[in-house]
């Protein structure tokens, strides 16, 4: 079912310089209406599954693969409220090129866009920072690395749970009820993404999408139709017809 065959038609006041009157109108696709995936279904996590764009696909190859047909490409689109292929979908490795060559320079490219960070985790495998987060380049973190349980008896007067001794950190663990002997580490985890790195990521960003499962197919085409489909008013010609007014006031020349 190609998209355009369905979208319904508009009788608009003709422009031709040759037309016969003001009565002439022409037949054009009536753009303002458009297709679109029931509320119902983006709340139903079971109707979509994600989707990987592979390489160069086109939406009407993923359509093909998919749906068996290409014509089913508006569905891919609307799946994700795609309007612009050209700077919604992910740019082949030519069209890439081309874009970055007219929008940058060699040396823009190589310049920082941002600094994120990067993955930091102490000696027992906790998490202390995680990648990708977008900070200053100057971003310290300081975490205090548990060496060994403190266990010597020392004449020390321990006032809190985190304590300062001889250099170290002294804390207590309220789950084992015994003290720690750690030392505080900082560290600078941060990496420069640069302009040529953060456009990659978002044109790779493009290629995670959701298509609607092939078994809500038929809903969608039906809810298409029905979409496209005119009511009866002043303007109605049939279902797939309306007709818009004269705004022309002068005789038919």
């Amino acid at each position: 079912m190609t998209y355009f065959r369905e979208v319904s038609d508009l009788l608009y006041q003709s422009q031709e310089s040759n037309r016969n009157s003001s009565y002439d109108y022409a037949r054009v696709k009536n753009l303002f209406r458009r297709a679109k995936i029931r509320d119902d279904f983006f709340q139903n996590v079971t109707a979509f599954t994600k989707y990987k764009i592979i390489g160069e696909e086109r939406p009407d190859q993923v359509a093909e693969k998919v749906y068996g047909s290409s014509s089913y490409d508006w569905v891919v689109l609307i799946s994700n409220n795609i309007l612009n292929t050209r700077t919604e979908w992910p740019l082949s490795d030519a069209e890439f090129s081309n874009y970055l060559e007219r929008k940058y320079t060699e040396a823009e490219l190589a310049a920082p866009h941002h600094y994120e960070t990067t993955l930091v985790t102490d000696s027992k495998g906790k998490m202390i920072v995680p990648s990708g987060k977008i900070v200053d380049s100057n971003f310290t973190v300081t975490y205090l690395e548990i060496d060994q349980p403190f266990t010597e008896s020392i004449n020390y007067n321990f006032s809190s749970t985190v304590d300062k001794f001889d250099s170290n950190i002294i804390t207590f663990d309220s789950t084992t009820g015994t003290r720690q002997v750690g030392t505080l580490v900082t560290a600078n985890p941060v990496r420069m993404v640069s302009v040529y790195e953060y456009e990659i990521q978002q044109n790779d960003k493009k290629r995670n999408i959701y298509l609607l499962r092939p078994r809500f197919l038929q809903t969608a085409i039906d809810d298409m139709k029905r979409i496209m489909s005119y009511g009866f008013s002043s303007q109605y010609v049939d279902d797939n017809t309306k007709k818009g007014e004269s705004s022309r006031i002068l005789s038919p020349r």
